[in-house]
């Protein structure tokens, strides 16, 4: 298991936002939560089909399960962190 707790940055329907991530990655899966800024850049991201975060030159897909600013993550493809 691998986890991660930093910065990040969501892009969704082509705006970038940046936000904290704490991820956990596991040999079958991805997942987290993301603190978001404000309530506006929250909906904004869990209003979005199409989801990348971006951790230093790495990126992947996810999916927002909630609309707060604590939003939780489910991850799709290779993790964007780690080895």
């Amino acid at each position: 298991m691998t986890t991660y707790d930093g910065p990040a940055t969501v892009t969704a329907g082509g705006t970038e936002y940046e936000v904290t991530a704490r991820l956990t990655s596991t040999s079958t899966e991805w997942y987290g939560s993301l603190d978001v800024p404000d309530g506006e850049a929250a909906w904004a991201i869990f209003n979005t089909d199409d989801h990348t975060l971006r951790i230093g030159d790495r990126e992947a897909s996810f999916v927002a399960q909630g609309a707060g600013t604590d939003m939780d993550i489910q991850g799709s493809g290779r993790p964007p962190f780690g080895s």
